[in-house]
């Protein structure tokens, strides 16, 4: 397993082509972790996905190095987010939607997410049951695609 911690590599936000792209092509599954920032992908994320999953590399002409891939989409959901929605009448799916769209434009398969409810601090056994649930399911999904 490869863990691409964006603003830990990438304190000037100059994302490496090639490192990203080379974890991309050498992985099944993806992990898409990150908090929730005004409904949406903090800012180093998206430009990640702007420049990493680009025309000729993820989709298009010879495009084609996410396709078949599994995303597993794992958003943590802080201040706002209260029984499904966020305030003003958003659910988590409005903000899944162009994530979603994206990835399966590429070509990958959508896997269901995995939403972290970090309003309040976890407890010990809140984040072990998070974690053994992430780990059964990317030992499901290894089991039939590694």
């Amino acid at each position: 397993m490869d863990i691409r911690a964006l603003y830990d590599l990438y304190p000037d936000s100059s994302i490496d082509l090639w490192e990203e792209r080379k974890a991309v092509a050498h992985s099944s599954l993806i992990l898409v972790v990150h908090p929730v920032f005004w409904y949406s992908v903090p800012a180093l994320l998206k430009k990640w996905f702007d420049e990493v999953l680009a025309y000729g590399f993820a989709y298009g002409n010879g495009g084609d190095a996410v396709k078949g891939k599994g995303v597993l989409w794992i958003p943590s959901l802080g201040t706002g987010y209260r029984d499904g929605e966020f305030p003003g009448e958003v659910e988590i799916s409005e903000v899944e939607a162009p994530i979603r769209r994206m990835w399966t434009f590429c070509g990958a398969k959508w896997l269901d997410p995995e939403i972290i409810d970090s309003r309040q601090p976890l407890t010990p056994e809140q984040f072990s049951s998070i974690i053994d649930s992430l780990a059964d399911r990317i030992a499901d999904w290894e089991s039939y695609h590694v």
